[in-house]
């Protein structure tokens, strides 16, 4: 029997892919800041707004697009020429240059405001910018979405190619010009849109949140200046802005995977047998060089016998392939994950000798860093 056969798949053939992780904290609103000055629930954790001069965290299950929280990014106002608001993060984790981002939230207003809505990224605060936002240029703005404003919460989505230099992000209305709004403020003199659930997610399903963002995380929910305190800070930093270090990049994640078929097992026994070392070794010298991160090892049976039996002999599988490998990394230290899933995941029919064969097998992914 030939082993060269017996192939290293890709992760998008799998029955399972990396989580999702987003690049901003508290990016639902439902984390609290209670604020140093009035100890009272004044703005969401790690998120911060330019102008205090109208409420802009709101909680209200009933109008929020999901939990209770919710922000309202001032747009216009009455009598008050190009008063803006701007509501401003610092990114858990760097960018990688040229790699893409897809920025995904959801939006609502009676107004038609839609055009002008912007995402800005950039290397300082946008806190502390010395600028007017009429002289800035947001990398992501709505106005070629071809769709409308409206009052119902819509999900947007806009992909994002990364300079490697992006450290915050601001969103607001970076319209140069005032609106002439029609309708009646939403709140005394401010006519508002309204932001939740915001996510940055790498459309690389294999990068993934850098180690340092943790770190970051707690940094940003223990800034609790605002209000008078705030205008203090702002007033210092926009004079001589603070340096901020750039965060860590994101983590590129390669999952490696091999497939283990029956045939390299005794009999309805989990012993490998000495075919298989040459599948394992060649494995092995693929990834031996690679910071491992992670191992999985799963075991799958025909449908043939009885359940506890099948589960038993799954579960020993992958644990005999998974021991093999791991006595090859001395220096692993992490839990090695295995699972036995008897005959729940088939990959061909068990009505035939040919499809329970494919589906007697056990399946290894090794995840490492790049």
């Amino acid at each position: 029997m030939r082993v060269a056969g017996i192939f290293i798949a890709v992760l998008s053939i799998l029955p399972f892919t990396l989580p999702a992780q987003n690049m901003l904290a508290n990016g639902s609103f439902e984390d609290e800041n209670i604020c140093t000055e009035y100890i009272k629930n004044c703005a969401p954790e790690a998120w911060i707004a330019t102008s205090l001069i109208s409420n802009y965290y709101f909680d209200h299950a009933q109008w929020a697009q999901s939990g209770t929280h919710f922000l309202g990014i001032i747009t216009g106002h009455l009598r008050t020429p190009l008063m803006r608001n701007f509501v401003c993060s610092r990114l858990l984790c760097g960018m990688r240059k040229g790699n893409k981002y897809r920025v995904e939230f959801f939006l609502r207003s009676r107004h038609d405001v839609l055009d002008s809505i912007g995402i800005y990224f950039s290397d300082n605060n946008f806190l502390y910018e010395k600028r007017n936002f009429r002289q800035l240029t947001p990398q992501l703005i709505l106005r070629d979405t071809q769709t409308k404003m409206s009052s119902e919460w819509q999900k947007f989505s806009l992909i994002y190619t990364a300079t490697g230099e992006e450290n915050f992000i601001a969103i607001g209305s970076f319209k140069k010009t005032d609106y002439k709004f029609r309708d009646k403020a939403d709140d005394g003199w401010h006519y508002f849109f309204y932001l939740d659930d915001i996510r940055i997610i790498p459309e690389n399903p294999n990068e993934m949140i850098c180690p340092d963002a943790a770190t970051i995380k707690s940094l940003l929910y223990s800034e609790d200046e605002r209000h008078s305190l705030l205008d203090k800070k702002r007033y210092l930093y926009t004079r001589t802005p603070p340096v901020v270090k750039r965060p860590q990049v994101t983590v590129i994640k390669k999952i490696d995977t091999l497939i283990i078929p029956d045939i390299l097992f005794s009999s309805a026994s989990y012993t490998l047998r000495p075919q298989s070392h040459q599948l394992l070794d060649d494995f092995y010298n693929q990834i031996h060089s690679r910071a491992i991160d992670s191992l999985i090892a799963e075991g799958h049976t025909d449908s043939i016998g009885s359940v506890t039996y099948n589960e038993k002999l799954s579960l020993n599988r992958a644990k005999t392939v998974a021991d093999y490998i791991i006595q090859k990394f001395p220096a692993f230290s992490k839990p090695v994950q295995t699972r036995g899933f008897a005959s729940q995941r088939p990959v061909a029919t068990n009505s035939t000798s040919q499809g329970r064969q494919k589906n007697r097998r056990v399946e290894l992914y090794l995840y490492s860093t790049e």
